[in-house]
């Protein structure tokens, strides 16, 4: 028997790498591990045949741990790395620590079963890959394997958003990374970064990125590029596909995407990235990491010496995030924010102070924020899930969790974000928590957002009126909710608190819906 360790964050690709692993060969046993705290543990309790490992982790990044553990003498197993941001520098790390296999995400299941039957077998590398030892086809060739390798990208991508960008220095240092992450983001490796400089209508630059065979001069005037609809505002993003062509003083390219720099909501330069390996316009997950990015930037570059401002800014930044999210679905619009003020409402009702009522109100508007990182195939489908996107879209807490467990202002919030799916009797996700273990804020999340489910079009159902709302509730009550908080949501009801849209505004446009019935695989879409 072999043992082979997988390790991987995201639950569901963590699933497919194992499934595609067991399926090489029947010798083979896989174990899991979904941190770089449980891969330590592993690697020092156990020795192991083969380790398949991603690069970059919530809690750390897989190199630094093999060259810790290297430089103690303890042995690494053969290994096969999986990034989907493979720089040059990265690349040279992983070939010093002696990795076997670098893979770039996202691969064909072949592929991986190719690398580890020549690192597992290497008497047998040269045969091709065998049916599958269980007689079935492959998970791992759903059509649904590609965006989970994008869900993953995605999320690293807003990890290093938080990470890598600096909340300190120069502006120069700040805009380097920006860009770098700007790159990743479209696929492409040139690119520049230009501050604009209003009263003399010029652009000064700031950070480029492999551009250094070009004759760059540190400045132009607009006029000499094609960004003038960015600077003055016209344009969101500038897409130029047209042939060879220049966007700065002797930059040559055959394609660019640009967007503008904002600061305060008003255009202050250009984010030029050259030759992407996006082709057309960007999708709008493209254009939805892009704006976070932007975002982002305006926070540090504008109030980096400010601590208190940047972690209202960062607020800000994550709830305009929210929006935008909820924006791409008419039947979601606002959806967050309804949940944060029903929570607010549930938590004066039951006498909770000002700070804390506040505190509710921003983590009911924060609590689908983890939905940043699910493939738009399962999060915009109509209709019920398939299991198995139903699992995807259950990763959305956990998700969200790991994007606010880097912001130290956030530590109440997060709770809500990571256990609003929670259920009283244990039977909810993701740590299948069970009454008062379950923190206080999330459970009363979890009631307002059930009520905003319930009394709202989606796409699968109309809007069910208040006395449905207010019976479902009592039913739920002591099994998925809390009950004392179930009594504030009845007595808000009888206050006049919520109001259904199957009795109030309607949308502009009929409903179709799928289906009347509710159940926990619908209503946990939202």
């Amino acid at each position: 028997m072999l043992d082979v360790l997988v390790v991987e964050d995201q639950p569901a690709v963590r699933e497919v790498i194992s499934e595609i692993v067991s399926d090489l060969d029947r010798s083979i046993h896989v174990h899991a591990a979904g941190s770089i705290s449980e891969a330590r543990q592993e690697l020092a309790t156990r020795r192991w045949d083969g380790l398949i490992t991603d690069m970059s982790l919530g809690d750390g990044n897989m190199l630094d741990l093999i060259e810790e553990l290297g430089a103690k003498g303890q042995r690494i197993p053969p290994a096969i790395l999986m990034s989907g941001f493979l720089s040059a520098d990265r690349m040279a790390k992983a070939l010093s620590l002696g990795i076997v296999h670098v893979m770039a995400k996202p691969f064909e299941p072949a592929m991986l079963q190719n690398c580890l039957r020549k690192m597992l077998f290497p008497d047998a590398a040269g045969q091709a890959v065998a049916a599958p030892a269980s007689g079935r086809q492959l998970q791992s060739e759903h059509r649904l394997l590609p965006e989970m390798f994008e869900m993953d990208r995605r999320l690293g991508l807003v990890y290093r958003m938080f990470e890598e960008m600096p909340g300190k220095g120069n502006v120069a240092s700040i805009c380097g990374n920006a860009l770098a992450i700007a790159l990743d983001v479209v696929h492409s490796r040139l690119g520049f970064l230009a501050l604009y400089e209003r009263q003399r209508d010029r652009l000064v630059l700031v950070a480029e990125q492999d551009l250094g065979n070009a004759v760059l001069v540190e400045s132009c005037q607009v006029a000499e590029t094609p960004f003038r609809t960015l600077v003055d505002g016209v344009d969101e993003v500038l897409v130029g596909q047209d042939g060879m062509q220049s966007c700065w003083p002797g930059v040559k390219c055959h394609s660019h995407i640009s967007i503008p720099v904002m600061l305060q909501g008003v255009p202050m330069g250009v984010l030029c990235m050259l030759d992407p390996g996006l082709r057309g316009e960007p999708k709008s997950e493209t254009r939805q990491m892009l704006g976070l990015l932007i975002k982002k930037l305006d926070t540090m570059l504008d109030n980096r010496a400010v601590h208190a401002a940047l972690a209202e800014n960062m607020r800000d930044t994550l709830v305009a995030l929210v929006r935008s999210l909820e924006a791409r679905d008419r039947y979601t619009k606002d959806h967050s924010g309804r949940v944060g003020r029903l929570g607010a409402i549930l938590a004066e009702g039951l006498g909770l102070d000002s700070d804390h009522v506040e505190l509710i109100r921003t983590g009911g508007t924060l609590h689908d924020i983890g939905k940043v990182g699910i493939p738009d195939a399962v999060l915009l489908k109509p209709g019920r899930y398939t299991e198995q996107e139903f699992a995807i879209m259950k990763a959305h807490p956990a998700i969200g969790d790991s994007i606010l467990k880097h912001m130290d202002t956030l530590v109440r919030e997060r709770l809500m974000v990571r256990h609003h799916h929670e259920r009283w009797d244990g039977l909810g996700y993701p740590d299948q928590l069970a009454g008062e273990d379950i923190p206080l804020d999330a459970r009363i999340i979890c009631v307002a957002d059930a009520v905003d489910a319930m009394t709202t079009h989606r796409v699968y159902r109309m809007a069910q009126p208040v006395s449905f709302c207010a019976e479902q509730l009592r039913l739920g009550a002591g099994t998925q909710f809390d009950p004392a908080i179930v009594e504030a949501a009845l007595k808000a009801i009888k206050q006049g608190a919520v109001i259904s849209q199957a009795e109030g505004e309607q949308l502009a446009e009929p409903v179709k819906p799928l289906s009347a019935e509710i159940s926990i695989q619908t209503e946990a879409r939202h």
